[in-house]
């Protein structure tokens, strides 16, 4: 928990004012803290996070370890917030069915060939839009 964000071992996700707009539980000894306060972990845990979400996701395994390989800070935080915003979205669906569903909104291809195709902030912003009062 940090509010610097520039530090390449911490993959910043989302601020507390966003996960309390989203209805997320914010941790309690981070209850008190404002807003603005950016909640993230170091980038080996989030490696690891983002390896379940992948597997969680139906990813073959070749194509996880290939993505994760050189994935860059900024994806890798999209990454876990997609995952984050789709179970918000989708709290009793497989995350799969979305994420290997043909999407208009990503030019008729799927949301995980768009993160594919470096594009993982323009789903990103379209999760969070619809999540966050956007409709669908």
């Amino acid at each position: 928990m940090t509010n610097e964000t520039n530090d390449t071992n911490f993959i910043a996700l989302l601020t507390l004012g966003d996960m309390r707009l989203l209805n997320i539980k914010v941790p309690e000894h981070l209850a008190d803290d404002p807003d603005d306060a950016v909640l993230g972990l170091p980038r080996n845990a989030a490696l690891i996070l983002a390896e379940r979400v992948l597997n969680a996701w139906e990813v073959p395994p070749g194509d996880i370890g290939a993505f994760l390989t050189n994935i860059t800070d900024e994806t890798l935080s999209n990454v876990l917030v997609i995952y984050q915003l789709l179970q918000v979205l989708f709290p009793r669906n497989e995350p799969s069915k979305y994420v290997h569903t043909n999407n208009k909104n990503y030019d008729g291809r799927t949301t995980w060939q768009a993160i594919q195709d470096g594009e993982s902030l323009k789903v990103r912003k379209y999760l969070e839009h619809k999540s966050l009062g956007g409709g669908w």
